[in-house]
């Protein structure tokens, strides 16, 4: 009898043996024969879900973006905005692999126009994810939501970078303590708000 074949797993699969590589390497270097080595199939299985390196790519930023997002999600569950965009700061193991990864793919962008403007598109997607959190947060004294949405993201991208860049200056519990700083300078509620 055959073996069924999980797809979406294998896919998965697949992506995170690429963000091992990405990580190791650099994405230059992450090409199919080095991932399926990673992955422990054959290059023809790789080929077999992702037609080139390209797609590969781009389904593993979306991966990283759609995880990001359902713990973002959980913690906007609790209504906790500063839980919400800690999700992308470097606090753990996980998120420091994740950052790591995604700004090496952001950075990879920059040579390749097709690859950018396919890491634009999903990158929306995961901020049209998180605009029911901004919205509730930021609609109290914040005429412009968008332009505030905007301003939070910015400062989580720069804190998520200085901490990459110096992780010994920028531990979890300053990452945290710069993120609620600039909430309560932008006079956003930000912590767990009661319900009704």
């Amino acid at each position: 009898m055959p073996r069924v074949v999980d797809h979406e797993r294998r896919r998965v699969q697949i992506a995170e043996a690429a963000w091992r590589v990405i990580e190791r390497e650099g994405p230059d270097k992450a090409n199919l024969r080095e991932i399926a080595r990673e992955a422990g199939y054959t290059t023809g299985v790789i080929t077999h879900y992702f037609s080139n390196k390209q797609q590969l790519m781009a389904f593993a930023f979306e991966l990283l973006a759609r995880r990001q997002v359902e713990r973002m999600v959980r913690s906007a569950e609790r209504r906790d905005l500063t839980d919400a965009l800690a999700q992308f700061l470097p606090l753990d193991e996980e998120r420091r692999r994740e950052t790591s990864v995604w700004l090496a793919l952001l950075g990879a962008s920059l040579k390749d126009p097709d690859f950018a403007a396919e890491l634009r598109w999903r990158y929306q997607r995961m901020r049209e994810a998180a605009w029911p959190l901004f919205k509730e947060a930021l609609e109290e004294g914040n005429p412009d939501i968008e332009t505030a949405a905007d301003e939070l993201l910015a400062i989580v991208d720069g804190i998520t970078v200085d901490a990459l860049i110096d992780p010994e200056r920028y531990t979890p519990e300053r990452q945290l303590s710069l993120l609620r700083r600039s909430l309560e300078r932008l006079g956003i509620r930000f912590g767990p708000q009661p319900h009704g």
